[in-house]
C-alpha cells in the first residue's frame, strides 16, 4: 500500500450481530486492498451487537492499522450508522458495502471507473450488467422486485435497484448528501438518492455480482412492510418540498 497518497478510499461496513461473517469479510476486504496502490481506511459501525461481532473486529484492528471500530451500544438501524461511518470517512472516495460480503470488495473497481462523471455509483442486482450467483428465496425476490417497482413509480424513476447495500461516493457529495438523511433503516438507500437530485448531484446504477445469505436475519415481510412505510414518508417529503432549498437541505460542514 502506499501510504504517500493519503486515504483514496473509506470503506464503511455497518454490522449487527455478524460474529459468522465479519471475520471473513475483512479477511476478504484486506487482502484486496493491501494490494492496490492506493491509500485506504475501513471503518467497522456496529450497531449494538449483541453477540461478538465487536470483539472479533477489535481483535483484527491489533493487527491492522487502517482498520477501527466505531461501536453503538444501542441499536438504531442500519441507515443511521451507514450515516454516522460517511460522516467519519476521510478518503477521496467512500464505499458502504454489507457485512456478509454479497457484493464482494473487489466489484469497487466497476464502480470506481465511473466517479470522474458521476459522485455517486450504486451497486446494482438487476440492471444490465447485473449477475445475481446465489438468489434468495422465492418469496423474498418476489418482496424485492415489488419493492423496486413502487419506488421507480412513486420517487425514482428509472432505478433498477435502489436497496443494493454496495454504493459509492465521492467524499464531499456523500457527506452532504448524508447530512441530510433522516431515515434510520431501510429506507435510507432511496431517501439517499432523493436528495442528491434535489443536491444537483448526479448518480450512476452499475450492475454488480451478488451472492445471497441464506442465513441472513432480515425478516422479509416485517421490514419489506417498514420500507414501504419509510418510501411513503419520502413521498410526502417530496409533496411537501422537504428536500428543496428551502426544506432543511444543507451542506455538511465538519465539526
Amino acid at each position: 500500500m502506499n501510504t504517500n497518497q493519503g486515504i483514496y478510499l473509506s470503506v464503511i461496513i455497518p454490522t449487527y450481530n455478524e460474529e459468522k461473517n465479519i471475520g471473513k469479510t475483512l479477511t476478504g476486504v484486506r487482502k484486496f486492498l493491501d494490494a492496490q496502490g492506493y491509500g485506504y481506511e475501513v471503518v467497522v459501525v456496529d450497531d449494538g451487537s449483541t453477540d461478538t461481532t465487536c470483539s472479533i473486529v477489535e481483535i483484527i484492528a491489533e493487527g491492522w492499522p487502517e482498520l477501527k471500530i466505531i461501536s453503538n451500544e444501542i441499536n438504531q438501524g442500519k441507515g443511521a450508522v451507514v450515516k454516522q461511518g460517511v460522516l467519519s470517512a476521510k478518503g477521496k472516495y467512500i464505499l458502504f458495502m454489507d457485512a456478509d460480503s454479497a457484493t464482494p470488495i473487489e466489484e469497487v473497481d466497476k464502480l470506481l471507473a465511473h466517479v470522474k462523471k458521476y459522485p455517486i455509483v450504486i451497486g446494482s442486482r438487476h440492471c444490465p450488467g447485473a449477475k445475481i450467483h446465489i438468489p434468495q428465496a422465492r418469496h423474498r425476490v418476489i418482496l424485492s422486485r415489488a419493492s423496486n417497482l413502487l419506488i421507480r413509480l412513486l420517487i425514482l424513476p428509472g432505478i433498477y435497484d435502489t436497496q443494493c447495500g454496495f454504493k459509492l461516493l465521492e467524499r464531499n457529495a456523500g457527506q452532504n448528501v448524508f447530512a441530510n438523511v433522516q431515515l434510520k433503516r431501510w429506507g435510507f438507500d432511496f431517501e439517499m438518492l432523493v436528495i442528491a437530485k434535489h443536491l444537483g448531484y448526479t448518480f450512476k446504477e452499475v450492475g454488480v455480482n451478488w451472492y445471497d445469505d441464506p442465513d441472513s436475519k432480515v425478516r422479509a415481510g416485517k421490514e419489506a412492510l417498514k420500507t414501504l412505510v419509510e418510501l411513503f414518508k419520502v413521498k410526502a417529503n417530496l409533496m411537501k418540498g422537504v428536500y428543496s432549498s428551502t426544506g432543511y437541505i444543507r451542506n455538511y460542514e465538519k465539526k
